[in-house]
């Protein structure tokens, strides 16, 4: 078909000779090859970089915070503000200046660029460029400087974001990461292209209202081993490339043939940036179950209900979406390209920030856990026990648990930061140990 012809076309194109066997021993051979050309990525890189994305891939936190010195924040804004400054001039950016220069100035706007790009100012500068272009394109100018919201969107792109063919986990990877799913199983075949990317931007610009999902990144998985068809498969991937947000790791899972060869041919045309985080798996739904399992990432991220995507989740998250919007809908459009509410509500797996968690099971739990590791806390080094606190996170974000607090202006649930995460941990040892001194005391 033609939109496969284009593909073809593209880089990794001399690879493709070798992407169409007959039979299934070919396909392990046709596997291989996409393993090597992804591999060869990741060999050009230096050790250093090598043993991070390997580390970030398998679900291991760096628990080093880049913008933990505010000097070295406001360096990489400066650096930003005047890459742009080379490289705006007759593009789409300096028409979005001229229409709300408050916009794309703003320290939040530009933060979201910097940290998808791990704090370098040339490529984020690029990015905001194309963002810019692409929301332009799926929205048109007079949205160029505001946020979208649903009412932003039509009735088929609305079809295709309730759909859950692309949709957020309500799990978490090892590492307390948010998973983002696709299942091209899902996708209605009336469902057009450009319905598509608008929902996909809509459900990633979402994610982007937490910090800590632009800070640690998200784990994208296009999960191609249930039953579907080819035109489920065929369409655009780009929108998520040009949007803010850092993946740390991408998975595409198939379990036949022809799926695995239509999405291999873009996965030889990723940017280079994403081939060394990007794994292809080849098998049934529960090999392919198995293999994601080795990288952090449960099963009941992706498939709560045996071998059956369930939407139910994902569902909620719509009509929260819906009725915030609504009770919002007199506040201003402002410059943010947030929502004026986050959509998160509290769930008793959740650990919440003040009075509210003092009877919820989130709550209850990660003071189980502190208590079991009590006497190990104790007399300990700096950095045993932050090991001690970041398995407490990791067992909380394993049954799906998040560290949500009330910001101060709108008393509205946002998820806290992983740096606040570690500090409600440790103040709770604190807490637990302190009675016992008094005693001693006494």
């Amino acid at each position: 078909s033609g939109w496969l012809q284009r593909l073809m076309n593209g880089p990794g194109s001399s690879l493709l000779p070798h992407l169409f066997p007959d039979n299934r021993n070919n396909a392990e051979t046709s596997s291989q090859e996409i393993d090597s050309f992804l591999a060869d990525s990741m060999a050009q890189l230096n050790v250093q970089q090598r043993e991070s994305i390997l580390e970030e891939l398998h679900g291991i936190r760096n628990s080093e915070n880049p913008e933990s010195n505010p000097a070295s924040v406001d360096l990489w804004l400066r650096l930003l503000d005047m890459q742009l400054q080379k490289v705006k001039g007759g593009s789409v950016y300096e028409t979005a200046e001229a229409i709300d220069r408050a916009y794309v100035t703003s320290r939040k706007f530009r933060m979201m660029f910097l940290r998808a790009n791990r704090y370098d100012p040339q490529a984020a500068a690029v990015q905001v460029i194309k963002y810019l272009e692409l929301k332009r394109s799926l929205f048109g100018q007079e949205k160029l400087t505001k946020k979208i919201a649903l009412t932003d969107l039509n009735e088929d792109d609305k079809d295709s974001l309730e759909s859950g063919a692309i949709h957020i986990s309500m799990k978490r990877d090892r590492s307390g990461r948010a998973i983002l799913l696709i299942f091209p199983s899902l996708r209605k075949k009336e469902t057009t292209v450009e319905a598509e990317l608008r929902a996909r931007y809509y459900t990633l610009m979402s994610m982007l209202e937490s910090e800590d999902h632009q800070m640690n990144g998200v784990v994208l998985i296009y999960f191609g081993a249930l039953p579907s068809h080819p035109n489920q498969h065929a369409s655009n991937s780009g929108v998520l490339w040009d949007l803010p947000i850092f993946f740390a790791g991408i998975h595409c899972c198939f379990n036949e043939l022809s799926y695995f060869l239509l999405v291999s041919v873009a996965v030889l045309r990723l940017p280079f940036t994403l081939r060394p985080r990007t794994r292809v798996h080849y098998g049934s739904c529960t090999e392919c179950l198995y293999k994601l399992s080795s990288f952090g990432i449960p099963k009941e991220a992706i498939l709560p209900d045996s071998h059956e995507s369930s939407l139910s989740d994902h569902i909620e998250w719509y009509r929260q979406r819906q009725k915030l919007e609504l009770t919002h809908a007199k506040r201003s459009d402002s410059d943010s390209e947030s929502l004026a509410s986050t959509g998160i509500v509290p769930r008793q797996v959740d650990v919440l920030f003040g009075p509210a968690g003092r009877t919820n099971e989130g709550n209850l739990m990660m003071r189980n856990l502190v208590l079991a590791m009590l006497d190990d806390y104790k007399d300990t080094t700096k950095n045993k026990k932050m090991l001690l606190t970041e398995s407490i996170i990791d067992e909380i974000t394993k049954k799906g648990g998040r560290f949500l607090k009330q910001s101060e202006e709108k008393k509205e649930w946002e998820e806290a930061s992983h740096t606040e995460a570690c500090r409600k941990i440790a103040h709770t040892f604190r807490n637990i140990r302190r009675p016992s001194r008094a005693k001693k005391k006494s």
